[in-house]
């Protein structure tokens, strides 16, 4: 009876020990725990800024280049007389920059508005193109030494034959500005023409 549990004790250690060898062989995943790790490798780009990379783009300068055209207090009017024939007298103005304004350049285009001052009652100067073929629509660039001018008629003669009134001042407003400024000159006011501003 002794002999018989004294085996069976036996047995039953080396089944032990055989479970425990098992074990400690086995592959099991779950009690592995990776540990590797990417390393991003750094760029080596040598891309050239451009348009679409670079944020801080200079913005076209056409808009800031752009002429502005003549405003009040910016050009001084001035005339000269053109002579005189029988019936008709000539008057050119010349339209210059003014001094001491910082303007070095500006613009002008169309006609200027010429009215009548002391004298008479006021007689508006008509819009034509005159026989030089001045284009109203021409801009014309106001710059220092390079006045605009333009070339005002007068009729000396009444339709009817009669003396005209003589006018001593004449209002002259430069094109697009709202300014009139009087030029002391004489000039006969039955009719009076204006002509585009040209060089």
């Amino acid at each position: 009876m002794a002999s018989r549990t004294a085996l069976f004790t036996v047995a039953m250690i080396g089944a032990a020990a055989l479970l425990a060898a098992c074990s400690s062989t086995s592959g099991g995943g779950s009690s592995t725990t990776s540990t590797s790790t990417t390393s991003a490798a750094p760029s080596t780009s040598t891309q050239a800024p451009g348009p679409e990379n670079n944020l801080e783009t200079t913005p076209p300068t056409s808009s800031a280049t752009e002429m502005s055209a003549c405003a009040d207090g910016q050009l001084v009017v001035s005339a000269q007389s053109m002579g005189a024939a029988m019936m008709h007298r000539g008057l050119r103005l010349t339209f210059a920059l003014a001094p001491n304004t910082g303007v070095t350049a500006c613009t002008l285009s169309g006609y200027p508005g010429v009215d009548t001052g002391t004298g008479g009652p006021v007689v508006h100067a008509r819009r034509t193109p005159g026989s030089n073929g001045a284009d109203p629509s021409q801009v014309v660039v106001v710059k220092t030494g390079a006045p605009a001018h333009a070339v005002v008629e007068a009729s000396a003669m009444g339709p009817n034959g009669t003396e005209c009134t003589n006018y001593s001042t004449l209002q002259i407003t430069p094109p697009n500005v709202f300014q009139a400024q009087t030029l002391n000159f004489d000039l006969p006011g039955c009719e009076l023409q204006v002509h585009p501003v040209t060089h």
